[in-house]
């Protein structure tokens, strides 16, 4: 599987998908690590992972942004991984996911609200094209990731949506420990709750504060304390 975006005049934002996240700033993620200390923070490797270079990348039009990001892959891969194709869990008329017999029809059709400029058909065949010789010769000589195991050969293709989400946030709504919104001035605002990955501070982060924090909203609204 290959996962890549649509540029005007190559595509020069292939993505490894093996690659590690950023690193944080947590007892055992780097070494030396001296608990309780700031200097922690000056030790950690700035190492973002291909996709979020890709995501954030221009193509020279003044525009922020490089995406969105697709997953290219073939017949062969949805059995092999287990993926089920058929609705609802694709939706084909919505624009974010695609199916062709051939690599150039395929970039034809991606085609979607959210794509400043249409994926262009010869680069994205010579992308596969390259990515299959890695297949045959063992060695990724764009990332050096793991041995390249399959090829993307067998038709149909299929073009998925995959644009990664940034799903923390220490700049959303403020709110104290029942998930009462509070406004500028440190009052609570009546009826408003939050949780979440919209609720701003540093906390556990996915589904623990998901849940968390909307057991506590939603008991606290109940309750009707506003």
């Amino acid at each position: 599987m290959l996962l890549l975006d649509g540029r005007d005049e190559r595509l020069d934002a292939v993505i490894d998908e093996t690659g590690r996240q950023f690193t944080p700033n947590l007892f055992g993620s780097f070494a030396p690590y001296e608990r309780g200390s700031f200097r922690n923070a000056t030790a950690v490797k700035y190492n973002p992972s291909n996709f979020i270079n890709a995501a954030l990348a221009g193509i020279g039009d003044g525009q922020n942004g490089g995406g969105p990001i697709w997953a290219i892959f073939d017949a062969d891969a949805a059995p092999r991984e287990m993926w089920d194709l058929t609705p609802p869990h694709v939706d084909i008329g919505a624009g974010f996911f695609f199916n062709a017999n051939s690599i150039e029809e395929l970039a034809a059709k991606i085609v979607m609200p959210h794509q400043r400029v249409p994926m262009p058909p010869e680069n994205l065949a010579a992308t596969v094209s390259r990515y299959n010789g890695f297949v045959d010769s063992g060695l990724d000589a764009d990332f050096d990731k793991p041995r390249p195991r399959y090829k993307i050969a067998k038709p149909p293709f299929h073009a998925a949506w995959a644009t990664p989400v940034i799903h923390d946030t220490r700049a959303g709504l403020r709110i104290n420990a029942r998930c009462q919104v509070i406004d500028m001035n440190g009052e609570v605002i009546p009826g408003l709750y939050c949780g979440g990955e919209s609720a701003g501070g540093f906390s556990m982060h996915g589904l623990p504060r998901a849940i968390c924090q909307g057991l506590i909203a939603g008991k606290n609204a109940v309750e009707g304390n506003s």
